[in-house]
């Protein structure tokens, strides 16, 4: 093995059986030859002579991004392809024949920023959807190639995905069978019911991108379109002939055997990005699925757990999390020397319309806050003191505020192609809801449920106690008049009040999926084992 490194600590192990194709390739970034603006797009080519600044090569196969994209991040595309055709140069051959070329989107760009695509006849829809695209050319995103905070697709490899579908195209062209053969280990899969409701079930051309990415453990797993499959042994239990396809098509030897691994851990905790215009009074970000959540004095701990806990709960309804988003609503998780009065955005906000003196606080449109206090966050609901997990709480509220209330949209089932992938298979919530949660809290009133609780109050406090049973995040609490116990878990939920049950199942979207239950920090992570 020889270790050659790079600028900014980028290292590259090359065995010493690598093929010429690789060997003692240069690795400098420089300006765009003409080489390579003659194989663009004569319609692209004036705007890609004015946008591309930095350029690299693999194997004659370009590389390119403005000057904002940071070297590495080319560096790291060289790194990605290289361990992904270490066994078929004539692979990368066929690309470089076909004048195939890849981009860099900057963290800050929009795909439709880009030359080839900013004729895009739907730009609003693409630049949701997309941070990388297969085909010619072939396009990542700078934040997914080095594992930046701010990745809406920090759990997986865009880059992996995309240049599959790449390597798909150019073995089509290659090979007259390759087709047929990948189509048919595709149809097998779907008769075998593999892949149901995830998006490695849209065609073959997805299936085969997705095995790659399992193949090589990058796959995204447990959210709205993805099963569990992450890696390589979960593809080979799960789904051999795929697995196999893989193996066969890609060529590998053990020798050669590559896992991609992220540049650093995620999700982490960050200094705010500016991009975000936070108030300076917050030092700390983190992100979950482009929901912003931030802190002053409280611990990278606490902000950890409060963005798993918002990734596990939206995991299968990334809709209700970008209404959310789309009101630019964050939370803030409140230390225990600081006062609610110290947040900024509570300035100027009408404190007698709001309850200042408690340690969290609910959303509303006067401020778009959401605040929890740090030792609920990281306390375990079941002991004294601690209360249900106001995480889970607050956000259930707030999605019932958001949505119970809007109007019904009678264009949603007539959009089309125009449907985000997380919008697919659920209803959306709107006044339709909102009169379902009443009548439900209405009937169960009658009935003399939930008298002694919480749930007892108003239809939203009857919805957030079922969310908080439905993952077993409810604190102490009374039992109701008409029970022997209070109802804290999602069994007794079911047990006790079956149409709120069936309505929190239906909504959160879990069955079917790799269930969750909100689960406390152990007893020796926990603040209470440190005193």
């Amino acid at each position: 093995m020889e270790v050659r490194c790079f600028l900014y600590g980028i290292c590259v192990v090359f065995p010493l059986w690598m093929n010429s194709v690789w060997a003692d390739e240069p690795l400098q970034v420089i300006a765009p030859p003409e080489s390579f603006f003659a194989i663009v797009n004569e319609a692209d080519r004036d705007f890609a002579r004015e946008f591309y600044a930095k350029y690299i090569s693999v194997s004659g196969m370009p590389v390119v991004a403005s000057k904002e994209v940071s070297d590495v991040a080319l560096h790291r595309t060289w790194e990605i392809v290289h361990h992904m055709l270490a066994g078929r140069p004539d692979v990368i051959r066929e690309l470089v024949d076909s004048e195939m070329y890849l981009i860099i989107i900057g963290r800050d760009q929009l795909y439709t920023d880009m030359p080839e695509n900013r004729r895009h006849p739907d730009p609003e829809f693409v630049n949701e959807r997309v941070r990388g695209t297969g085909g010619r050319p072939t396009s990542f995103g700078e934040e997914n190639l080095l594992s930046l905070p701010i990745d809406r697709y920090d759990d997986e490899s865009i880059a992996v995905h995309e240049f599959a579908h790449t390597i798909d195209g150019a073995l089509s062209r290659m090979d007259p069978e390759w087709r047929k053969e990948k189509q048919a280990v595709f149809d097998n899969a779907m008769k075998d019911g593999l892949y149901r409701n995830a998006y490695a079930s849209s065609n073959a051309g997805e299936y085969f991108a997705e095995t790659v990415q399992a193949y090589f453990d990058c796959d995204r797993a447990n959210n709205w379109n993805h099963n569990f499959v992450k890696t390589r042994e979960q593809l080979k239990q799960y789904d051999p002939a795929g697995y196999d396809l893989v193996r066969r098509t890609l060529r590998l030897s053990p020798t050669q055997d590559w896992r991609y691994q992220w540049m650093r851990e995620l999700p982490n905790v960050i200094p705010p990005p500016k991009k975000f215009k936070i108030d300076p009074y917050y030092v700390r970000f983190t992100y979950a699925r482009e929901f912003p959540i931030v802190g002053r004095a409280a611990s990278d701990r606490a902000l950890l757990k409060a963005n798993d806990t918002v990734r596990k709960m939206f995991a299968y309804r990334h809709d209700l999390l970008k209404t959310l988003i789309n009101r630019d609503v964050k939370m803030v998780v409140l230390a225990e020397d600081e006062k609610m009065v110290d947040l900024p955005e509570l300035t100027e906000v009408d404190s007698a319309r709001h309850d200042f003196l408690t340690r969290s606080l609910r959303f509303s449109p006067d401020h778009n806050l959401i605040v929890v206090d740090e030792r609920n966050v990281l306390g375990d609901p079941r002991q004294e003191g601690i209360g249900s997990n106001q995480t889970i709480q607050l956000m259930a509220e707030a999605v019932f505020q958001c949505t119970a209330n809007r109007p019904v949209d009678p264009n949603w089932e007539s959009r089309g192609n125009a449907v985000q992938q997380y919008e697919l298979r659920v209803k959306r919530l709107d006044q339709e809801f909102g009169e379902r949660v009443d009548r439900l809290f209405r009937s169960a009133r009658e009935q003399g449920k939930w008298k002694g609780t919480s749930g007892w109050h108003s239809p939203q406090a009857y919805w957030t106690i079922g969310v908080l049973a439905w993952f077993d995040a409810a604190g102490q609490d009374a039992a109701a008049e008409d029970e022997r116990f209070p109802v804290r878990t999602r069994e007794l939920l079911q047990e006790y009040d079956r149409p709120l049950y069936e309505l929190v199942r239906e909504v959160m979207a879990y069955e079917g999926h790799v269930d969750w239950r909100y689960q406390p920090l152990s007893r020796k992570e926990s603040p209470e084992a440190a005193k």
